[in-house]
């Protein structure tokens, strides 16, 4: 192991005062969004204003909050948020799952947070508040909006094998980045986002999608974000929709997490295809990497069909190149079905399931069975519970069972 240079160490120094400094100022521009547009919240919305559904989803679709990652760059929502409460209060207004709205502001307040048990068929179970997520969206004029998720990690954990309640939080930006749109089909973005590279990565929190576990394809092999420019929009020809991102990473990462080593410089790309009805999903990706000098590239393959029940997607992943730890290949294939029709009383309740396939390079491939139940009693909460098993352990995926309930606020 090489030693620590005196220039390396300032180097070093520089860099950490420079991300604290960037941090400090983002939470500072924040509360001052949030102190200005409460200041000029003065109109009060109408009842039918304060109950109108913004951009409902497809009920079968898990909850979703404002934050999800859409082609317009607008929050997704759910269809039964139409019937939870709302509150007003003067300018404000609150729908659940949608988050706090300053009156005419533009400036939305919401978030979520996530509580996880996970017994592995190996090991002791561990009990875990996984964080809270806080999200803000500003869109003072409809062109423009400026969008921000603060993580707050390792709240507190406890394991059965002893030792107390383990406690170390921790503050990162998921994402934090500014955008323009000058039309549907042009729109620009800066900051650090979330790689678009398939439909997975778009939207990956806990309460968005239908399963406890990630699919190992992106739990070990991809960068979850970019910090750069990104050029994304829609077309719409033939009955059709065709959404696209053109983006790269220019600078060096933002804010990253202790244990992620992310690329340094990337560029990348991604079209899809869907019918207007949104039964079906077709997308292609691509993406180059580069650190320390050596470069990798990752392609890929997505497809969703959205049925009158049943729900089928599928990814594939293929990385090789200079990178060490970048080559693998896999896919999966994701159902969730509604067992409604069994019983009156299993309304809400979903049986879901993913089969996967992944395959490290220099390692065993190894199949994975990830099967369970996901509960959605409200569009505010969000109740999971499965099992992974797999042929033959791979890195940090263990078999066993995981349970988790999430609050969307």
């Amino acid at each position: 192991m090489s030693a620590l240079t005196p220039a390396n160490s300032a180097h070093a120094s520089t860099r950490t005062a420079w991300v604290g400094a960037l941090r400090a100022l983002a939470c500072a521009l924040l509360a001052l969004v949030a102190l200005l547009a409460g200041r000029a919240a003065y109109a009060q919305p109408s009842a039918s204003e304060a109950t109108e559904a913004v951009a409902p989803t497809d009920e079968q679709a898990p909850p979703a909050a404002a934050g999800t990652e859409a082609t317009s760059g607008e929050p997704a929502t759910d269809a039964r948020a139409e019937g939870e409460p709302v509150f007003v209060l003067g300018p404000l207004v609150y729908r659940a799952a949608r988050g706090l709205a300053f009156g005419d502001s533009g400036l939305t307040l919401g978030g979520f947070s996530t509580f996880e048990i996970e017994r592995p068929d190996r090991g002791a179970t561990e009990l875990a508040l996984d964080g809270l997520n806080f999200i803000a969206l500003y869109e003072p004029i409809d062109s423009l909006r400026a969008f921000a998720e603060l993580e707050i990690g390792d709240l507190a954990s406890w394991h059965t094998d002893g030792g107390g309640v383990e406690s170390s939080p921790s503050a990162n930006f998921e994402r934090l980045y500014a955008e323009y749109s000058a039309s549907n089909a042009l729109n620009f973005r800066v900051g650090k986002f979330l790689t678009p590279v398939g439909q997975w990565n778009l939207a990956p929190a806990e309460p968005f999608v239908w399963t406890a576990t990630q699919p190992a394809i992106l739990e070990l092999g991809l960068d979850e974000h970019q910090t750069g420019l990104a050029v994304f929009g829609s077309f719409y020809p033939a009955k059709r929709v065709v959404n696209y991102w053109v983006y790269g990473q220019v600078v060096d990462a933002f804010d990253v997490e202790s244990d992620e080593t992310p690329a340094e410089r990337s560029v990348g790309a991604r079209v899809e295809s869907s019918d207007a009805r949104g039964v079906w999903t077709l997308g292609a990706s691509l993406l180059a990497s580069e650190r320390d000098g050596a470069w990798s590239t990752t392609g890929g393959a997505d497809a969703k069909w959205r049925g009158e029940r049943l729900e089928l997607s599928s990814e594939l992943l293929l990385s090789g190149g200079d990178i060490p730890g970048r080559d693998f290949w896999g896919v999966f294939v994701e159902a969730a079905y509604p067992l409604d029709r069994l019983s009156p009383k299993l309304a809400k309740l979903y049986l879901v399931g993913r089969a996967e396939h992944f395959d490290p390079g220099g390692a065993r491939a190894t199949q994975l069975l990830d099967f369970g139940v996901t509960w959605l009693p409200r569009v505010w909460l969000n109740f999971k519970a499965g099992y992974r098993a797999a042929i033959r352990d791979q890195g940090d995926l263990r078999d066993g069972l995981k349970v988790s309930l999430s609050v969307l606020f």
